[in-house]
Formats: C-alpha cells, sequence, structure tokens
C-alpha cells in the first residue's frame, strides 16, 4: 500500500509531461520555421558617405616633352618628373537596386610638383624643380557588390568617369634661368595645362565595424587615365619691333595616376 501512494504520483507527473511535450510538439508532419535571416546590410535605398585620405601617385612619372623639334631644338630631349602627393577625399554613394550603387567621388587638391631632366650643358647633370601641377577630380563610379546583401565585408569594383581641373603653373626661378640661358627667354614662363575627361576604375571594400553597426572602414585603390594638354608660354626679345614676343611651345603630359584611398564612412 505505501508502494502505491509512492507510485501514483509519480506515475501522474509522467503522463503529464508526456502529453505537455506531444502538444507542444504538433502533429506529427509539423515542420518548425526556419531560423531568421541576419538584416541586410547593404541592400536596395542604402546611401554611403565616406571621407579620408588619399595617395596621388603618378603612373607614368616621367616622359619626354614632345615639342616641335624644329621650332624649339633647344628643348629636345626635355624630360619630366611628376613626384606623388597626399590629399583628402570624399565621396557619397547610393544604391538603387541590391548589388550596385552610384557613387560620386571628389578627391581633393594636390601638387604633384614637376622636375626637368635632359637639360642641354651645362645642366645635363641637374635636375631643376620647375614648379607643380595642381589638381582636383571628381569622379562619378558605378560599383558592383558581389556579395550577399547580409555580408558585414562588401567588396566592390567600380566603373566610370573623372573630370581633372588643373591650375596653371608658374615656373620657378632655377627653371625660368634654363630658359634664359638656353632659349633667350625673359622674365617668368608659364606652363597653360587644359582640363582633362578620362575613364576611372576602382576596387575597394567596406568593412563594418560589427554586423549591427553603421560605422564602416574603407580601402580603395583608383586608376584614372589622364594626359593633359600644356603650353609652355615664355617671353623672348622681339625681332623686328621693340619689346617681347611669347614663345609658345606645346606638348602632352601623361599623368595616369594611381590613388590609393583610406576612410571611415557611414551607412543610411
Amino acid at each position: 500500500m505505501e508502494l502505491t501512494r509512492i507510485l501514483a504520483p509519480v506515475a501522474l507527473a509522467v503522463s503529464t509531461a508526456t502529453v505537455s511535450v506531444a502538444a507542444s510538439a504538433g502533429p506529427a508532419d509539423y515542420t518548425p520555421p526556419p531560423p531568421a535571416a541576419p538584416p541586410a546590410i547593404y541592400e536596395a535605398g542604402t546611401v554611403m558617405v565616406r571621407v579620408g585620405a588619399s595617395y596621388v601617385d603618378p603612373d607614368d612619372d616621367n616622359g619626354k616633352w614632345r615639342f616641335n623639334r624644329d621650332l624649339y631644338p633647344y628643348l629636345d630631349g626635355l624630360r619630366y618628373e611628376l613626384d606623388s602627393e597626399t590629399t583628402w577625399n570624399f565621396s557619397i554613394g547610393f544604391m538603387p537596386v541590391d548589388h550596385f550603387s552610384v557613387e560620386f567621388i571628389y578627391v581633393g587638391e594636390s601638387e604633384l610638383d614637376l622636375d626637368l631632366r635632359g637639360l642641354l650643358r651645362p645642366f645635363e647633370n641637374e635636375k631643376i624643380r620647375a614648379g607643380s601641377v595642381d589638381r582636383r577630380t571628381g569622379e562619378l563610379m558605378v560599383n558592383w557588390f558581389p556579395v550577399c546583401k547580409e555580408s558585414w565585408v562588401q567588396p566592390y569594383v567600380g566603373l566610370g568617369g573623372h573630370y581633372t581641373d588643373f591650375d596653371n603653373s608658374s615656373f620657378r626661378v632655377d627653371a625660368n634661368d634654363y630658359l634664359a640661358s638656353v632659349a633667350n627667354a625673359v622674365g617668368p614662363a608659364t606652363l597653360f595645362l587644359e582640363d582633362d575627361w578620362g575613364w576611372a576604375a576602382q576596387v575597394g571594400v567596406d568593412i563594418m565595424f560589427g554586423r549591427d553597426s553603421n560605422w564602416l572602414v574603407n580601402v580603395a585603390v583608383q586608376y584614372l587615365d589622364m594626359e593633359v594638354a600644356a603650353d609652355l608660354h615664355y617671353a623672348v626679345p622681339a625681332i623686328f619691333d621693340p619689346g617681347v614676343s611669347v614663345n609658345a611651345a606645346r606638348t602632352d603630359i601623361e599623368v595616369d595616376p594611381w590613388i590609393y584611398n583610406l576612410g571611415i564612412g557611414y551607412r543610411f
């Protein structure tokens, strides 16, 4: 009798638990819902804003001035060198559809030092700092993000175009002295640079500070097709009239810079 009084409550508890588990499991063909997918990081309607530093490195950092040898024999063999420079950048992008964005990029002003080589005697072994090539660039890119939109690491490739604005460059004292020596130049020389249009491409990656963070770090490398028409103007004594006349020697400067960007951003 004592054993029956002990086992009866135990049997009732086991029976109740079994019925409860069966009820919660549902019918025999019941399938539990799949776990919820993580929220999208980059999707249609996303806006990303980035700001950072840019290192502008001309690919064709040296070349030959292509002046007319018959008109300007003393400029034959003259070569140029362009140095690299660090500046800042800003960009804003919008994703009209998943995996694609339209991005405007502004790369701030940089002063690329311009040196002259290939000089005539007695300067043949020297390098003269002539001035600087000052530029600012605006770009419009279409970017493709190949990974899933839920990933917090978003690599991309982009293709588009650029417009680069150049300032005219006044030659420095040493360069003016050289032209006075070999070309009988009078007074300062000026290099007039035309603005340039061209194609541009980039590869980059946005890395979120965490899956739930809107902040990101950006790394990108860009290549810009850039060939600049340049006119070198310098005054010489007039032959027939008193005073001076201006010689204008036209050439092209191939810049074709690689631009390395590092910055932070925020997505909306």
